[in-house]
């Protein structure tokens, strides 16, 4: 059976081979492809498939249908770690195939967020909440697969040689001389990304944004974090501070961030905590603003021009990530993280 590479390729023999069965003689019988049902994204597509099926109480009446932009069962990898520990905020996984194809619980009406929007204090907390879960339950579990150093540092270097110039010809002057912070991580990069990977390692998402959350309010476990292909093993404090600095307005981070920070520390295990102090913890989710500094330079990059908000959000998160790196000195906590000698 051949693995539909589009929502173009999907057959009802490929479903019916690939579904699982609530019981002999339950399998689909029609289905209708919502090609595109997802937004903008450089890493993959998704279908939505509405099933008939020869009898009641079959299966689900829709999926979703996860196509990678690359051919590869990263993915597919977190998704099978995520639901063997019975995870709540992700989308169940029904199948996935060596293309790394991947078949998907239709969380409709669930929404996503919006970027430019952003968030409420309220959410963040949820959201904190279930990196909280995710991050506990993984918390230095050699079952969760590591990447090189030096990819991370590679992709650095490629996005800022490809956007920089243009990112700092826009925000010259909201930057200032934290145009120099920009350019020492550039440098850097190898320490920023030996950091972003270090110990304590647990299952970080990687791309922690309202834009990969599915928000209910009739949902009693809260949202579910979806596009799992940049996770990976590393810190905790890359999700928290991806996600604080890039989803607050600059205002409220401000006001409520330490109390944030405790909040979410305090959910982690007990022998977590034990282990890993607040302290360490903020001086890391300080150095982790660095992931938010590249991810705004990328903002810029023609490669997003499909985005009708692209240079909206563009703006937006320059000065949300701006305000953060004068606020926090990702660079000063690096330093002082390579003093300790944990680097």
């Amino acid at each position: 059976m051949t693995t539909p590479e589009s929502a173009s390729d999907i057959t009802l023999d490929w479903l019916k081979s690939a579904l699982p069965r609530a019981r002999p003689g339950c399998e689909p019988v029609s289905a209708e492809v919502e090609p595109d049902a997802g937004g903008p994204s450089l890493l993959g597509k998704i279908a939505r498939v509405r099933l008939d099926y020869a009898a009641p109480d079959c299966g689900p009446s829709s999926v979703i249908v996860k196509f990678q932009a690359r051919s590869t069962d990263w993915e597919a990898r977190i998704y099978r770690l995520l639901s063997g520990a019975q995870v709540r905020s992700v989308p169940r996984l029904y199948h996935a195939c060596e293309n790394g194809t991947l078949i998907m619980e239709d969380l409709s009406p669930a929404r996503t967020g919006s970027q430019v929007r952003g968030c409420t204090l309220g959410q963040a907390r949820e959201v904190l909440s279930i990196l909280a879960e995710i991050h506990g339950c993984f918390w230095d579990d050699p079952r969760v697969p590591s990447i090189e150093p030096l990819r991370f540092a590679a992709v650095i270097g490629v996005n800022m040689e490809q956007c920089w110039k243009l990112f700092k010809g826009r925000y010259r002057e909201r930057m200032g001389d934290l145009a120099e912070v920009f350019e020492w991580m550039w440098r850097n990069a190898e320490t920023v990304s030996a950091h972003r990977l270090s110990e304590p390692g647990n299952l970080f998402h990687g791309d922690v944004h309202v834009e990969n959350l599915l928000f209910n309010d009739t949902r009693k476990h809260g949202p579910v974090l979806i596009d799992w292909q940049l996770a990976a093993r590393g810190l905790a404090a890359n999700d928290v501070s991806f996600f604080l600095v890039k989803s607050l307005p600059v205002r409220e981070r401000r006001a409520h961030e330490e109390r944030l920070l405790r909040g979410y520390w305090k959910e982690l295990p007990r022998r977590v905590r034990a282990g890993y102090g607040f302290d360490r913890f903020q001086l890391d989710y300080r150095a982790c603003v660095t992931r938010s500094m590249v991810s705004a330079v990328m903002m810029v990059d023609p490669r997003f021009v499909d985005r009708p908000d692209q240079l909206d959000l563009a703006d937006l998160l320059a000065r949300r990530v701006i305000a953060a790196v004068r606020d926090l000195d990702p660079a000063g906590a690096l330093c002082e993280l390579q003093a300790r000698g944990v680097l």
